[in-house]
């Protein structure tokens, strides 16, 4: 008989690895930057709101995708 699938483990925020976490830094401040009209030099400044940003949501009790708002 074959087992059961196993349950899709939880996100856990404390869990993630430098290198992806930085990945995800980087891509949030393109993603602004590109927003904004890429403004010339203000990396600094993009990188930083994109590391509060991504801090926020590691804090947060939902990851990012199951975290969608009031709607009702």
């Amino acid at each position: 008989m074959a087992d059961a699938a196993e349950p899709k483990q939880p996100y856990d925020k404390h869990d993630e690895d430098p290198a992806h976490r930085e990945q995800r830094i980087r891509e949030r401040a393109y993603s602004m930057w590109e927003a904004d009209g890429r403004p010339d030099g203000r990396a600094e400044q993009y990188w930083n709101r994109a590391q509060e940003l991504i801090e926020d949501e590691n804090l947060s009790a939902f990851p990012p995708s199951a975290s969608r708002g009031n709607r009702t």
